[in-house]
């Protein structure tokens, strides 16, 4: 049974939460997660239609009105093997801003499909959705340019 002490000790904790639940964080990728860049747009939509009819639904994706991409979060290591000419990976040592969790309108980065921390999206899945969209541009030439997202850096070796 609680005490009143433990109440008034976890009101303390939520109350200093509270002025940084509504943030953006940047988040390392590698651990728990990496990052599948893609087109948005027609692209990106036909994408989403795609992924959406896969049973299970569709995992984590960050969208960015200032930004022509989407971030599909999938599962760590995916860097380590991802080679799709339609999208770039990133993983280690990279870092990337991750919207606020309850961000979920179009307003700088936002959620596109809400971030479950059991879900990532299936990346081999990805892959053959992009496959089946083959966007009109290489993405490593079309996404070179936007590795360097704000925010999103390699983390300092040494």
């Amino acid at each position: 049974m609680r005490t009143a002490d433990d109440w008034s000790e976890l009101a303390a904790l939520f109350r200093r939460l509270m002025p940084v639940a509504h943030l953006p964080t940047t988040r390392p990728l590698g651990r728990h997660y990496d990052v599948v860049i893609t087109e948005a747009g027609p692209v990106g939509n036909e994408l989403l239609r795609l992924m959406d009819a896969i049973p299970g639904g569709c995992g984590p994706i960050i969208a960015d009105t200032g930004r022509p991409v989407l971030r599909w979060v999938v599962p760590p290591g995916t860097g380590g093997w991802w080679h799709s000419r339609y999208g770039t990976c990133l993983s280690v040592p990279w870092t990337i801003p991750f919207p606020p969790l309850c961000h979920e309108k179009p307003d700088g980065p936002y959620w596109l499909r809400p971030f479950r921390d059991d879900c990532r999206v299936d990346p081999e899945d990805l892959a053959a959705a992009l496959d089946a969209v083959r966007p009109p541009q290489d993405a490593h030439r079309a996404l070179a340019a936007l590795r360097d997202l704000p925010g999103a850096a390699a983390e300092k070796q040494g």
